[in-house]
């Protein structure tokens, strides 16, 4: 969500401790990002404040970032007035999603002075503001001049205003009345939770949407299909939430998808999403914010370096489609050649009938059980019988491409399942080290051509992942390095081996414990391999599973591929509940 100022007041009320810590360092890694390095008797701490239009934010981070070798003109300002200062107080302004950083620091006459740090999280409009103690711009991240903005200007000298009014309602101020009044002089086609985030300050459509939801059973609800009734629920559910927000009563959390990306966090839980999405509790607001944008920066650099290799996996499996449908055109056409046989033997039986120059020959066809007449076409720059023979080397031709063609769709529909799987690992990869594998991989099946002067090779196998599952021990492979790792290094003779059919998936190992598997422990493992698997959004996934001593890998075959005899099948849903206990760093 953008930070509205609800989670900013929650925020806020964290950070208060941070009052008393000194400014050890000062560091600014990105054009509108600075990272204050914190340090009092009770050990150090970070705080990330941007500016960027598109994440602006404010919180504790452990994450380290590399500097410029040059520190910018703001981050040397800062350090000249605000290095050795300490923090005095943390305030929000108003219920605005602007927070003042009060810092107490000497000038260099010796004064102990207050500065403040204004940070301003309003989306593209947001910016980082340094004041003196009269409330004067020093300096900003972000200069804004009458080129930009004709209402507020941010520059050095100038005197700090606040953001125009919005003139909507101060929700730490009102009452289920007054929210009801918002909903009851919206338009009637105007969505419900469009109506509270432009009538209301400081609330996102996220939380809008909740109260509604909370209420009504709906989140997405136009203001015209609201009854009386649901309206004053809403307006009810409106007031209870910032009761909870002035008595500081928050629920963070952090919002996930089913591929276990980050879709969203909040101060409260939300529940609007069903089983759509899934909720992570967290033990603060900061928290929420840091991991949120951890792994949705973890996933954005993922995407970034799997680009390329999901390109060359497309095309490679496009080409492979393409060639698969012309050799089983191929063979459709070879299948037909029975025809040439037959018109070299009756054009051999009858010889004499036909001439050179001649278009066809009419002759008695004896593999007729009629004995009826068949038409021979002729090439009529062709002899009789230079005809019959180019009959033969037809038929012989069209014999040898059904053999050809039936063993290359073989290997072709091979290669299709393999770049299918390999699409499969690149989707469920969740760490560079785990592309790295992938890449290496397809350098040693020769897709990806090799750094010149540099071998392919494939790197070891990083862990898979695990679970441990009523007293057994659940291992599943995430690529097709780890699936042949699992299978046939991991794995021993009675251990238990799942794979589902006939789609690309996961390996999937249980470990033997001495005893016959039980059929909870076979179902939990199935409905694991169906959820990493092609099949993950099916209702139900069919999933083979037979002692690993039936698998076994053939001769020259690619990554991950195997064969397996004497198994048996399993029909189960797949396994969303449990693949979320795994943890998202296996």
């Amino acid at each position: 969500m953008p930070l509205d100022a609800v989670a900013l007041r929650a925020q806020v009320n964290e950070l208060q401790d941070l009052a008393g810590y000194k400014i050890d360092k000062i560091q600014q890694p990105e054009r509108d990002m600075i990272v204050l390095v914190l340090r009092s008797a009770g050990g150090a701490r970070r705080l990330l404040i941007s500016a960027n239009s598109a994440n602006p934010r404010i919180n504790l981070t452990d994450s380290r970032f590399e500097n410029p070798q040059s520190p910018p003109m703001f981050c040397m300002l800062l350090r000249k007035h605000l290095s050795g200062g300490k923090i005095t107080a943390l305030r929000q302004l108003g219920f605005e999603r602007i927070i003042d950083i009060e810092i107490e620091s000497y000038t260099e006459l010796g004064d102990l002075t207050p500065k403040h740090l204004l940070c301003e999280i309003m989306g593209r409009n947001s910016n980082l503001i340094f004041l003196n103690e009269e409330m004067k711009i020093i300096d900003s991240i972000k200069h804004v001049d009458l080129t930009v903005s004709s209402v507020r200007n941010i520059l050095p000298g100038l005197k700090y205003i606040m953001p125009p009014d919005s003139g909507r309602l101060n929700p730490m101020e009102a009452t289920a009345a007054d929210f009801l009044r918002v909903l009851e002089a919206a338009e009637e086609g105007t969505p419900a939770d469009k109506a509270i985030t432009s009538g209301v300050g400081g609330i996102s459509p996220l939380l809008a949407r909740e109260c509604l939801f909370g209420a009504c059973g709906d989140g997405n609800l136009v203001v015209g299909e609201m009854t009386p009734n649901m309206k004053q629920k809403t307006a009810v559910a409106l007031e209870k939430m910032f009761d909870r927000v002035r008595a500081g009563d928050f629920e963070p959390c952090l919002i996930l998808k089913e591929d276990g990306s980050a879709a969203d966090f909040a101060p409260f839980a939300i529940r609007q999403y069903g089983g759509r999405m899934s909720l992570r509790e967290m033990p603060t607001v900061n928290a929420a914010a840091e991991e949120f944008y951890r792994l949705r920066d973890r996933d954005a650099r993922m995407k970034n370096h799997s680009a390329s290799i999901t390109k060359i996996l497309t095309n490679s499996l496009s080409r492979a489609t393409k060639k698969l449908a012309l050799l089983e055109n191929d063979l459709k056409a070879s299948l037909d050649r029975e025809k040439y046989r037959i018109y070299g033997d009756l054009l051999t039986a009858n010889i004499y009938k036909a001439n050179k120059g001649d278009k066809s020959v009419t002759v008695v066809n004896y593999y007729d059980e009629n004995q009826g007449e068949i038409t021979i076409p002729l090439d009529i720059t062709k002899s009789p019988s230079q005809n019959a023979r180019n009959f033969y080397n037809k038929y012989r031709k069209a014999k040898n491409t059904e053999l050809y063609a039936r063993e290359q769709i073989e290997t072709t529909k091979t290669e299709i399942q393999y770049l299918e799987s390999v699409l499969l690992s690149v989707e469920n990869a969740r760490t560079p080290s785990e592309l790295a594998e992938i890449k290496a991989e397809l350098e040693s099946e020769g897709y990806i051509r090799a750094e010149s002067g540099r071998k392919p090779r494939r790197p070891a196998p990083s862990k898979p992942m695990e679970l441990e599952y009523k007293g057994y021990t659940i291992l599943i492979g995430r690529n097709n390095v780890q699936n042949d790792y699992l299978t046939l290094k991991v794995g021993r003779s009675r251990d238990l081996w799942l794979h589902t059919k006939n789609i690309p998936g996961s390996h999937t190992l249980v470990k033997y414990r001495g005893e016959d598997f039980p059929d909870e422990i076979i179902t939990a493992a199935a409905s694991l391999a169906a959820w990493f698997s092609k099949g993950r959004n099916a209702p139900k996934v069919e999933v083979d599973y037979c002692p690993v001593s039936h698998v076994k890998k053939p001769g020259g075959a690619k990554a991950g591929m195997v064969i397996y005899e004497g198994y048996s099948t399993a029909l189960v849903e797949p396994g969303k509940e449990l693949a979320e206990k795994i943890g998202k760093d296996t």
